[in-house]
């Protein structure tokens, strides 16, 4: 039986991406936000969600041209990054997809580039995002 992939449907910026899902904590709706002085713009502010400091990111530019400033009812992905939680804000939560781990494929490799991985959903091209990635600046 081949190997199977479980993917969390997101749009960001307009534009579907799917985040694996042994990657997300939780979802949350949209909370206030702590604001982070001199932070980097995509940093949205800081958390707290039961007990832990989360930062926020808002990393919608990154895959879409077409990104609008965060809304207030955007809801928060939650992503575990090993020992740090990081929310990423997304404009909706879409549904949730098991795709074979071979279908997700990385065309940066023949580019000699890292980049995300993308899975082909309907007839769409879909930007499969790895917290390591969006974090680092790889999206």
């Amino acid at each position: 039986m081949p190997e199977r992939v479980v993917l969390v449907l997101v749009r960001m910026g307009g534009r579907p991406c799917a985040i694996p899902a042994q990657a997300i904590v939780e979802v949350v709706p949209r909370v206030l936000l702590e604001q982070v002085p001199d932070a980097p713009a995509e940093v949205l502010g800081v958390m707290n969600l039961r007990g832990r400091v989360v930062t926020v990111m808002d990393v919608r530019t990154r895959v879409s041209e077409s990104a609008a400033p965060p809304g207030p009812y955007q809801h928060l992905v939650i992503v575990d990054r090993g020992k740090q939680l990081v929310g990423l804000a997304v404009d909706d939560v879409l549904d949730v997809l098991t795709v074979a781990a071979d279908a997700v494929e990385h065309p940066g490799e023949l580019a000699g580039v890292e980049a995300p991985g993308v899975v082909r959903i309907e007839d769409d091209l879909v930007v499969v995002l790895h917290p390591r990635d969006v974090v680092h600046g790889r999206a």
